[in-house]
């Protein structure tokens, strides 16, 4: 069944963040199962919504490179996630913005 998470990283900086994707590499591999990714700052907080097609599949991807990639450059912050039983996933177009 899919999947809303809401993951919070607290205290990690843009930077940070960047470095994190970066190493994961999931603009270039995307990870098996995920279907969307958003990410916002609230105050030095990191907020993301993903759609999943299961928890599971969000499982894999954090244990298998998500954790890996935080822990090679220095984030020690241990995501907060809380997941949401998806009602609807709609995906109109495949976009890239990042700043």
């Amino acid at each position: 069944m899919a999947v809303i998470t809401h993951i919070v990283v607290e205290g990690v900086t843009p930077e940070q963040y960047d470095a994190v994707r970066a190493e994961c590499d999931w603009l270039q591999q995307p990870a098996p199962g995920g279907l969307a990714h958003l990410s916002w700052w609230e105050g030095n907080d990191n907020h993301n919504v993903d759609a999943w097609e299961s928890e599971e599949a969000f499982g894999a991807f954090s244990q298998d490179r998500l954790a890996p990639a935080m822990a090679k450059v220095g984030v020690d912050v241990e995501p907060k996630v809380t997941f949401f039983p998806a009602h609807e996933v709609f995906l109109p177009s495949a976009t890239t913005i990042t700043v």
